[in-house]
């Protein structure tokens, strides 16, 4: 009741003239008319009436898109069984966190016995081999041997050492122990191990089951990595390049606002939708993000010292903006012309027709209000 017998004065004492200048880019007009009736600091204070002047503030135009927070191709792992098998054993489930190297499952299959038989009988052939041509490279030098012979115990001792050294790749790749191998001991079960270290996202077959070669049993994330995957359209692409700011807000957040850096600017269109694919680091909030989520974001393409004002210090009257300026405890309607909006701050472009005043800017809408009603 106090707030409305205040704007009620305010009435009362009220009276706008608007008058109009020119410029030539047609700048907005500009109006003055009659101020109203004191008001006592008290009455300020109740109707929350607080002023100050434009200031100098660092405003950036932005280019709005959206987008999703992903995993780089370096941040996930599919795990597979090289050379298929028969899941022994595995605890894994999803959401179980992995260290790189940490035992994933074991997997067992004949033919892992097989190749290990053919390992070490391949292995005992080779010393032999070995044995044969150096011993008939001897007897050549002395002319005790033909030189066919000696060819074919090199030929011998090439074959033998790369099926091998073949064997040994393949066995090290299913995850065979040499050092036990070695030592006559043939494994009948392999492990799998975690190539990288992260969360356990996909767990896609269970003890018994046989896995084919290509197969992928698990699914692995890194969530150390995360980056963000925006889509900018083509309209405004142009001014988006690397090491710009970005801000940017998850779907569900509650508002929480991250930040994040342009990493890299792709230089072919998506055709489907028209727009092009900034990738960015995420600097802040990473903790708090998950793969998937869906974001708004804004890119800081500019960043420049410019005169501003609060956005709650604005007052439209129709399309046009204005400003309340306070004289001798009155208030008079003021045009303005604005430019880029930024953390509740908006550029004023017509400045110097507002140095030295004082500008409304908190309950410039209620006294607005009130001078409408007046209008009316």
């Amino acid at each position: 009741m106090q707030t409305k017998k205040i704007l009620s004065g305010i009435l009362l004492g009220s009276a706008l003239v608007l008058g109009s200048c020119s410029s030539r880019e047609a700048a907005p007009e500009e109006s003055a008319g009659k101020q109203n009736t004191m008001l006592s600091a008290d009455q300020k204070k109740l109707a929350s009436i607080q002023t100050g002047s434009v200031e100098n503030r660092i405003l950036s135009k932005m280019v709005a898109c959206t987008g999703e927070i992903e995993v780089p191709p370096q941040g996930m792992a599919s795990v597979t069984a090289p050379l298929g098998g028969y899941i022994v054993e595995t605890t894994m489930v999803p959401g179980t966190y992995v260290k790189k190297g940490m035992l994933l499952a074991r997997l067992s299959n004949p033919e892992y016995i097989v190749m290990q038989q053919s390992y070490l009988e391949t292995s005992s052939q080779l010393k032999f081999a070995e044995q044969d041509f150096e011993r008939q490279k001897m007897l050549q030098e002395q002319n005790a041997t033909a030189v066919k012979k000696l060819q074919e115990s090199e030929s011998q001792f090439t074959v033998l050492k790369a099926r091998l050294s073949g064997l040994k790749a393949q066995l090290k790749l299913i995850g065979i122990d040499f050092e036990n191998l070695e030592k006559g001991s043939i494994q009948s079960v392999v492990t799998l191990r975690s190539p990288i270290t992260g969360y356990v996202t996909s767990v896609n077959n269970h003890p018994g089951e046989f896995v084919e070669p290509r197969e992928a049993i698990f699914e692995i994330v890194n969530m150390d990595h995360l980056h963000l995957h925006l889509n900018v359209f083509e309209q405004d692409i142009s001014e988006v390049s690397k090491g710009m700011e970005i801000r940017f807000r998850p779907t569900g957040s509650n508002g929480n606002q991250f930040l994040g850096k342009v990493l890299l600017v792709s230089p072919k269109r998506n055709e489907e939708v028209r727009s092009f694919d900034v990738h960015g680091h995420i600097e802040t909030g990473e903790d708090q993000l998950k793969p998937g989520m869906y974001v708004e974001a804004e890119i800081l393409v500019s960043a420049d010292s410019v005169p501003a004002v609060p956005g709650n210090a604005l007052v439209y009257k129709g399309e046009k903006p204005f400003v309340l300026i306070e004289e001798n405890g009155g208030y008079v309607l003021h045009a303005v012309e604005t430019g880029i909006k930024m953390d509740e701050w908006v550029e004023i472009r017509n400045d110097e027709t507002l140095k030295g005043k004082k500008i409304v800017t908190q309950g410039a809408s209620r006294i607005y209000t009130a001078i409408r009603r007046e209008e009316k």
